[in-house]
């Protein structure tokens, strides 16, 4: 009976103390709500992309590896299938063609064995039929764009045989969950999309060879595999010409990045908040204790025990943390995914887009409430260790010694405002901190959201406008003449290059990556690792950056290569770094390129015109505006990630500024008042408190710049080997993140004229007798 009216008294009191402290309290819910929202909604979106995609790869049997080369005859078939480990073979045709619509788009032709490994999926129309001749399956987002549908026809020109098929279903195909032309850094479905069809459908059989072969395997470790297909098939260069696992195919190393760097940020970003969260409650907590000593006296004489008082201090931080840390994980995922799949879904194409739940929200909620709950002990122990009698007496005042500082001549040279928030910073050392850490973290987001937003618009200036010249880009038919080629290139007043697939290695590591050779092109203009103009040196292999740093080669290096198809490899000297923002691999002069014994042969044209259609012998042009543009709607959907970042930056600024103010100002009531007595107006104390509260900003703001960069880094490391983004902080962002933190802390300070208004002298004198 005795133990229940304890807790009935307990309770009515927390409730009286929670309602007189209702915006410390608030904010220990809030911050609490915005640690596991952020981390359970970024996490809901990361592992609903995992689940996702894993399983859309499941349902459609996405291969493990891809085999390439010129042609896979049935015992080469055989005989990978005859491998322990492999479970299942299968062989198709790639070719690209180009499809008689406007503008003469590109289209990639899978032409299929049995259709059983990397499955197309049905979205619309009549299943997939490895035995119609006739049928063709559309790539759905590609026939969005062109008003394509079933039943409709669909032409193109097949090494100079005219081919037409009717489009028995759109699909999606688990291996062009990204899917991008040579020359764009975002799809363009209305330039680039593939299709599906039986092998029967073939129109001139005695030219038919597979070129792909795809395996699948018993999940067992791939090490030596590789080794083993080529003694299968005879070696390497007679086998096959390129070995592709599925974590190095392209569209599922793209979309695995972007995976990753969600789920990075996701476990990034909740610590600020979480870290604030924990200093909001320890200074609440504090100030709450210290404001109640008299109140635990008498409980103690009540014949409270300490444990009873414990648990009930404690549960203050407790119910808060759990309440709000709940409410965000149960929120997050319902609300941040739908945030970001529009953006996600015009880069990525995923049949079903899915938020996911984890038990890790259940385990973060709980641990946010421990800590939340140790904090709140931390506060109130010392108050528990004296005698209810020593608890009832009023605290003594803590015996200070001047500092270095003060005993310094260049203490008086200071003037009455810096040497009154000099000595009170120097000791309450902790609360001054904490005010730095807040505005630390505040600045460091704005930082890192305004500086990435800042770095995806010069990256697209830095693609278009300084490397890329061009106004155009023509692809070249494969099997165009030389004559066509000459004659394409004098039409259009353009520049021809050459691009092809290649695979690099050095010390012991071997990468994927572009080639491009180049005949006195004018029209692009390669940058160093400073992003300033250079030439590509005559003698030697010039490779990217980022390629660089993979294979950890320097200049003067030497590296191995040899193009997809190829038989040989070539080893080249490294003899210049360039920079390169999309298309990671080497470069060379044509003359070099053919001094190895290699044929040139141009595979694009460039110019400054915009051909109205391509002239003979060229597949299709892609403008360079419309690339831009893509990009430029990619970079418009990153303003969501910046704008839930700085609003989130600004709440953490004025929870923790106004906490620590709130404490602040407990602490120095009486100081205050005393100078209110001897005649200190309401704005000469508010400039007290202003001038302490911007030389907290100032040092979070330095400390916060460095941070901001440094968080933004590694945002972009997460970005994928493909991509080269430059972090660069601007004076722009860097004024505006400026503006935005002092004003912060400027507006929290304004908060306290009226409590500076009010203050009783007299109470506040009295209260320490």
């Amino acid at each position: 009976m005795i133990r229940r009216v304890e807790l009935a008294m307990l309770t009515r009191k927390m409730l009286r103390d929670m309602a007189r402290h209702r915006m410390q309290f608030a904010s220990i819910f809030l911050m609490s709500f915005l640690a596991l929202f952020i981390y359970a909604g970024v996490g809901g979106d990361w592992r609903g992309l995992r689940l996702g995609s894993d399983a859309y790869y499941r349902e459609t049997n996405l291969a493990d590896v891809w085999l390439y080369n010129d042609g896979f005859t049935d015992s080469a078939a055989k005989a990978v299938e005859a491998q322990d480990g492999v479970t299942a073979v299968e062989r198709r045709l790639e070719l690209t063609v180009s499809a008689d619509l406007n503008r003469t788009p590109t289209l990639n032709l899978y032409f299929i064995e049995k259709g059983d490994i990397s499955k197309p999926y049905i979205v619309e129309g009549s299943p997939f039929d490895v035995g119609d001749k006739d049928g063709i399956w559309l790539d759905k987002r590609f026939a969005d764009a062109r008003d394509l549908k079933p039943g409709d026809e669909l032409s193109g020109s097949l090494s100079g045989y005219r081919m037409t098929k009717t489009i028995r279903g759109l699909i999606y195909s688990p291996e062009q969950v990204y899917e991008s032309g040579n020359d764009t850094m975002t799809p363009d479905f209305m330039m680039y999309g593939y299709a599906y069809l039986s092998k029967d459908a073939f129109p001139i059989p005695f030219l038919f060879r597979y070129s792909t072969m795809l395996i699948k395997t018993d999940g067992s470790a791939h090490a030596g595999l590789e080794d083993r297909l080529a003694a299968a098939l005879g070696g390497v260069n007679a086998g096959y010409s390129v070995y592709l696992e599925q974590a190095n195919h392209p569209s599922v190393a793209a979309f695995n990045s972007e995976v990753e760097q969600h789920k990075m940020m996701g476990n990034v970003f909740p610590i600020a908040f979480l870290a604030i969260a924990l200093m909001t409650i320890l200074t609440t907590m504090t100030r709450v204790v210290s404001s109640q000593r008299m109140q635990i006296g008498v409980l103690k004489s009540l014949g409270f025990t300490k444990a009873a008082i414990t648990r009930h201090y404690v549960y203050y931080g407790l119910f808060l943390a759990l309440a709000g840390g709940a409410l965000g994980a149960a929120l997050g995922p319902l609300t941040l995914p739908p945030l970001f799949n529009p953006s996600m879904s015009s880069y990525y194409t995923l049949p079903e887009w899915k938020t996911a739940w984890a038990a890790a929200y259940v385990w973060m909620t709980a641990l946010l409430a421990a800590l939340c709950a140790l904090a709140t002990w931390l506060a109130v122990r010392r108050l528990l260790r004296g005698t209810p009698a020593e608890t009832l007496r009023p605290k003594s005042p803590g015996l200070f010694r001047h500092n270095p500082l003060e005993r310094s001549r260049l203490w008086r040279r200071f003037g009455f405002n810096a040497q009154w928030n000099l000595r009170d910073a120097s000791r309450n050392l902790v609360r001054s901190t904490m005010a730095v850490a807040g505005v630390f973290g505040c600045s460091a987001l704005v930082i890192c959201s305004l500086t990435m937003s800042d770095s995806m618009e010069r990256m697209t200036l830095w693609q278009y406008e300084t490397i890329n010249r061009y106004a155009a880009k023509l692809a070249i038919n494969e099997n165009a003449t030389e004559t066509q080629i000459l004659d394409a290139i004098e039409s259009v007043r353009g520049e021809a290059i050459m691009e092809a697939a290649v695979e690099i290695a050095a010390n012991g590591e071997r990468k994927t990556g572009a080639l491009l050779a180049t005949d006195g092109t004018t029209l692009i203009q390669p940058t160093d690792v400073n992003m300033r103009a250079m030439e590509f040196p005559q003698d030697g292999v010039s490779i990217t950056m980022k390629m660089a740093q993979s294979l950890n080669v320097t200049q003067g290096d030497m590296i191995e290569w040899r193009v997809y198809g190829g038989d040989t490899w070539l080893e080249s000297t490294v003899a210049a770094i360039y920079r390169e923002p999309v298309s990671q691999g080497i470069a060379m002069p044509r003359a070099y390129y053919e001094s190895l014994g290699l044929s040139y042969r141009p595979t694009a044209i460039i110019t400054q015109d915009e051909p109205p259609s391509p002239p003979d012998g060229v597949d299709s042009i892609t403008l360079t505006k419309d690339s831009a543009a893509g990009w430029a709607d990619l970079t418009e959907s990153l303003y969501v990630l910046v704008y839930l970042l700085v609003i989130a930056a600004a709440i953490l600024a004025v929870v923790a500024l106004y906490n620590l103010g709130l404490l602040s100002f407990a602490e120095m009531e009486r100081e205050l008042a005393t100078l209110k007595v001897m005649g200190f107006k309401t704005g000469a104390l508010g400039g007290l408190l202003l001038t302490q509260n911007l030389w907290f900003s100032a040092a979070g703001f330095i400390i916060g710049v460095p941070g901001g960069l440094a968080l933004t880094r590694m945002i972009v490391a997460s970005s994928g080997d493909s991509f080269d983004f430059p972090v660069m902080l601007g004076v722009r962002t860097l004024l505006i993140s400026l503006v935005f933190t002092f004003g912060l802390s400027i507006l929290v300070n304004l908060m306290f004229f009226g409590k500076i208004r009010r203050i009783d002298m007299v109470e506040s004198l009295k209260a320490m007798e």
